[in-house]
């Protein structure tokens, strides 16, 4: 009784949810209807348009196809064919090996067969031959490595040597030169000394007023000459005893250039008709000893211009001179000294 009841109090609301499923499987069915039928007009609306883009395929040549064909196959047997002849080159060439590998072996196994039978001695003689080998091996290593060296250094600087005879003090004629920044200027020694005799009595009563005096003389040949006196006291013996006296002295000269261009570049006083030239022409060479006055820029053309007076016969007297220091000379000084 109670399960009739029941059944009974359910069934109006199951009639309704049936209802309710379908109405919605309906709508469904509706919805898969249109779409599909859509679709379908789209499909067929596309096709003559995909076959009207589509290209057309060139028509084969079956003669074209056939040559192709068969020079593929021809390509094949070629690579074939020499894969098989590098395959043959290569047992040939193991067979090589292994034939060179016996006969080494052999030659090993036969030194080893000597060597063994060999006494202490002959191991010994053995032994030094190898190191004397292998020592003269690497001597010519060596001699080839001297060879390369002695090949690649630099050639040497030659310092010319001139023979020349004990050094003298010159106390005959002499001639002057200046050697600065490669010119040779002749100096008019002798001229300017004769002036100075000439005028330093002249200014001797200068000094009754004053302990020294200085005077300039010339120019000559482009060198002035200034020369100091000086009035000194000193004790001599008299009658009666000492006394004192006065007297005039030089003590110093030099010689001031007139401008620093003086004279001739070295390439033009070793010319013919420079006057370098033309003044050794009127000199003996023996009896003329030539005073080179030299400063540190021209030492190397002291040494060119030296050459060239011994190549003539004339002795050489150098007179290094600091850079800046003027040409001079004084009482105390000292003598030219030749070679």
């Amino acid at each position: 009784m109670r399960t009739k009841n029941k059944q009974f109090d359910n069934a109006p609301g199951q009639d309704a949810f049936l209802d309710v499923v379908a109405n919605l499987v309906g709508i469904l069915i509706i919805l898969i209807m249109v779409i599909g039928a859509q679709a379908t007009d789209a499909m067929v609306d596309a096709e003559p348009d995909e076959a009207e883009a589509e290209p057309q395929a060139a028509p084969v040549d079956p003669e074209a196809a056939r040559a192709a064909a068969s020079a593929l196959e021809s390509d094949i047997h070629a690579i074939d064919a020499k894969l098989k002849r590098q395959q043959l080159e290569i047992a040939y060439r193991r067979s090589e090996r292994d034939k060179m590998l016996q006969v080494v072996m052999g030659v090993e196994q036969q030194f080893e067969q000597q060597r063994a039978a060999l006494d202490e001695h002959q191991r010994q003689d053995l032994q030094a031959t190898r190191e004397l080998l292998a020592a003269q091996a690497d001597l010519e290593d060596l001699k080839a490595r001297r060879t390369a060296l002695e090949n690649s250094r630099p050639a040497p600087n030659v310092i010319e040597h001139l023979p020349t005879p004990l050094a003298k003090t010159v106390f005959g004629t002499e001639l002057h030169f200046r050697l600065l920044q490669g010119r040779v200027a002749y100096i008019p020694w002798n001229e300017l000394v004769a002036m100075l005799k000439e005028d330093a009595p002249k200014s001797v009563g200068k000094l009754r007023d004053a302990t020294q005096v200085t005077e300039t003389l010339g120019p000559i040949g482009g060198f002035r000459m200034q020369y100091t006196l000086r009035r000194v006291q000193q004790l001599a013996p008299a009658a009666g005893g000492m006394a004192v006296q006065q007297r005039v002295e030089l003590d110093r000269f030099t010689l001031v250039p007139t401008r620093d261009d003086l004279g001739e570049s070295l390439p033009q006083a070793m010319s013919e008709g420079s006057e370098f030239r033309d003044l050794l022409k009127r000199l003996d060479p023996d009896r003329t000893t030539v005073t080179v006055w030299v400063y540190p820029d021209s030492f190397d053309q002291f040494r060119t211009l030296k050459a060239e007076l011994f190549r003539r016969g004339f002795s050489t007297a150098g007179r290094p001179l600091p850079e800046g220091h003027p040409i001079g000379g004084s009482p105390d000084g000292s003598r030219s000294v030749s070679q």
